[in-house]
């Protein structure tokens, strides 16, 4: 009948096993049709990616624990990176591992295969269990096509991915699952707490997405769902520990009572607290705060005093990570880096990266309402409580990522769940029902990767080389020097300071022995000016070579950035100023010019 509650879909039968093992294999075949190409995948990868194999060097070689400077972008001071050595740590043990089997440069080809390919894993054991507990194996088998398939999420499990994204959102999904499958709440609560606290040390972009989590489940506790208390206990319980530990963990005492707004650091560790007491004093008097209201109301004044007391510590913080930067800065990185822009502006910009980024949850999570609202008699209330969350959290996701694309990172915890639902949604339809065969058709046409191929056919620009996706010009034809044979030019030069484009930075840190001017990293906004700022006009980049003191210029010959403007692109056809002499000479993928510093005029002179 249409209203029987349908209980206890999960199995312990082999087939998850099964599942589970054939999830492996597509984790393993991926790494290994990436063998024969990775080294050029690696030096044509997102800019943190290197700049994170780059960080694992230096500590290797005997750069403090607690110094995550790099000092090879704008020496001698280096500029400060707001990096975790947790990951660094984690990569670490893979390399040092391979390094007793293979010379140094295959053991980082092999570091940066393996290292996402574990956390793939890893990933797919958190889907398959958790969604199997839900919804049952069909549930499980959704989830995994979700997860594999999705650019967004699976393609942060890939090599050369060996950035921090891919382990918050291993944490992320973890979290998700301990706060909705049914089990011992007290020890399920620990972990939570645990994980929270790795997550924000590892980074804050995921800050949005935990704090709501942890909302949910208080309100579940307000409305009286049994064992959501002893939940929170054991959250409180080991977050409380855990985050100061974490911080002081990889923080120099010295550090311990700045308040760093982009890590985790005395503000979060603050607005923490403010969570623990606001979620545990209506745990604790559940027998006096007894109603959903006085619950509720508890909670919303705890958090409004305590949030009033840490003013002083939280009101820096509102403005984000940018609000430290120069304007003209601010503008470089609202107008230029694509992860930090808004939908409003990609929509017309590069309407195929919006699509293929926020359809493919967009797709899920409508076509999953709609199967919601059609089965909600027939879900078990853990099913719809479970279902519920994943809908809030890909609904706040959503509106973080309208904001600013990057935010689409908060959804990845849920959406596999959702698309494991509508899997699940679909054994429920009569076998010799004619509704089966569009069923299957709309399945498969909701896949994230057929949802992506449809988006490639919407234009886009062109985007110059990897990093964090520096928009082109894309009305030209346009080349990358993100390459070893360009790398191999610009390693002939002696060693020295290289002033370059913002995408090369990292990619000759990783392949060269030359330090850099240009990295896109908040904390130095003369690293990001240098990158892109400095290439606007030939005075920008006259007064950024005196500030850096930098000693040669390289310029990519089909670069987009160097494209861009007149003055750059007259320098690159042959009408150098007097002081910058050029000494390309038999390069083809670079331009090279020495800096004349005893001829190059000073900041404020017309060059």
């Amino acid at each position: 009948m249409q209203s029987d509650v349908i209980s206890r879909p999960e199995s312990r039968s082999p087939i998850l096993w099964w599942i589970c093992l054939a999830g492996f294999a597509l984790v393993a075949l991926t790494a290994l049709r990436s063998l024969p190409q990775i080294a050029d995948l690696l030096v044509d990868a997102d800019g943190d990616d290197q700049m994170r194999l780059v960080e694992v060097r230096d500590w290797l070689a005997g750069q403090s624990w607690f110094d995550t400077h790099q000092y090879r972008v704008l020496p001698p001071d280096g500029i400060s990176m707001h990096w975790s050595r947790y990951v660094d740590a984690g990569i670490a043990t893979v390399l040092l591992a391979a390094s007793t089997m293979l010379a140094a440069p295959q053991a980082e080809l092999a570091t940066v295969i393996l290292w996402p390919s574990l956390l793939a894993c890893g990933m797919v054991l958190l889907h398959a269990r958790g969604a199997n507990r839900l919804l049952g194996p069909a549930g499980a088998l959704g989830a995994l096509a979700v997860f594999l398939s999705w650019s967004k999420l699976g393609g942060e499990f890939v090599p050369p991915r060996i950035d921090h994204h891919n382990v918050q959102m291993l944490c992320g999904t973890a979290l998700f699952y301990l706060s909705v499958v049914p089990g011992r709440a007290r020890l399920a609560g620990a972990i939570a707490g645990v994980v929270t606290a790795f997550s924000l040390a590892v980074g804050l972009e995921m800050l949005p997405y935990l704090a709501t989590i942890w909302g949910l489940m208080a309100l579940r506790h307000a409305f009286g769902e049994d064992r959501t208390g002893d939940w929170l206990l054991g959250f409180g319980a080991a977050i409380t520990p855990a985050a100061p530990l974490l911080m002081a963990g990889q923080t120099p005492m010295a550090d311990w009572g700045v308040g760093h707004c982009d890590v985790l650091a005395p503000p979060v560790l603050t607005l923490g607290a403010v969570g623990v007491v606001a979620t545990l004093v209506p745990v604790l008097a559940e027998r006096v705060i007894s109603s959903p209201v006085s619950r509720i109301v508890t909670m919303v004044v705890i958090t409004c005093v305590g949030l009033w007391l840490a003013s002083p510590l939280l009101v820096p913080c509102l403005a984000g990570p940018y609000s430290n930067l120069p304007p003209a800065v601010r503008k470089i990185i609202e107008t230029n880096v694509v992860e930090a822009l808004p939908a409003s502006k990609l929509v017309w910009s590069n309407p195929a990266l919006l699509a293929r980024v926020l359809l493919p949850p967009v797709v899920i999570a409508t076509l999953a309402l709609a199967a919601f609202w059609r089965l909600r008699k027939r879900l078990s209330p853990m099913q719809a409580k479970a279902l519920l969350q994943a809908f809030v959290v890909v609904g706040v996701g959503l509106g973080f990522a309208l904001a600013q694309i990057r935010a689409a990172n908060l959804m990845t915890p849920a959406v596999p769940l959702l698309g494991g639902f509508l899997v699940w949604a679909f054994t429920l339809i009569p076998r010799a029902s004619l509704w089966r065969i569009p069923a299957v058709l709309v399945l498969l046409l909701a896949l994230p990767a057929v949802v992506e191929h449809g988006a490639k056919a919407l234009p886009g620009r062109s985007v110059a080389g990897g990093g964090k996706g520096v928009s082109g010009p894309g009305t030209e034809p346009l080349q990358t020097c993100r390459t070893e044979p360009a790398m191999a030019e610009i390693a002939s030069l002696p060693k020295s300071l290289i002033f370059s484009t913002l995408n090369l930075g990292p990619t000759i840190l990783a392949y060269t022995p030359h330090s850099v001017t240009s990295a896109t990293y908040h904390r130095s906004p003369d690293a990001i000016w240098n990158g892109l700022g400095a290439f606007e006009t030939l005075d920008a980049l006259h007064q950024a070579l005196v500030r850096s003191g930098a000693d040669y210029l390289v310029l990519c010959v089909g670069g987009a950035v160097e494209r861009a403007t007149p003055d750059i692109r007259a320098l690159m056809s042959g009408s150098p100023p007097g002081w910058l002499v050029d000494v390309t000479a038999g390069r083809t993928l670079v331009r090279v010019f020495q800096v004349g510093k005893a001829s190059l005029p000073p900041a404020g002179a017309t060059p």
